[in-house]
């Protein structure tokens, strides 16, 4: 994702930006996978010295509340974290552990209201084997 294209969505948000903030974007958006604080950090410090996880923590929450990023609370041990590109599934497989994007249509995404309920939010989390875990165990 090319800077300009990370500007203009922080514009529509309302989100400043800055140096660190858009590369935890970049980060996040450009390498689909999911990752956590940990993550984010081990991936960015040698780029960025200063950044410190405490930023990190903040620039997250600053995106979470903006609906630019999801949180996925898919694992027991922590927090991942994903770009609202468009709605999806996750699914993770109980063998290598790796979190996939699903893009199948799923009646329930796209619902505005449940029995009377105001939905605002999906969390829709599958758990097996991927396939790629199926083809190497038979």
């Amino acid at each position: 994702m090319i800077k300009e294209e990370i500007l203009t969505i922080f514009e529509e948000k309302g989100i400043k930006p800055s140096y660190q903030r858009i590369k935890i974007f970049s980060y996040i958006a450009e390498k689909k996978k999911h990752p956590s604080v940990e993550e984010i950090y081990e991936g960015l410090h040698k780029k960025i010295p200063t950044l410190s996880k405490t930023t990190i923590y903040n620039t997250l929450k600053l995106f979470v509340s903006k609906k630019l990023l999801s949180e996925i609370l898919i694992e027991e041990d922590g927090v991942r974290y994903d770009y609202l590109e468009k709605p999806h599934l996750h699914f993770k497989c109980k063998i290598c552990g790796k979190i996939y994007d699903i893009y199948k249509k799923c009646s329930i995404i796209n619902c505005k209201k449940i029995d009377g309920h105001k939905i605002e939010e999906h969390h829709i989390y599958l758990i097996g084997i991927c396939k790629n875990c199926l083809n190497k165990n038979g």
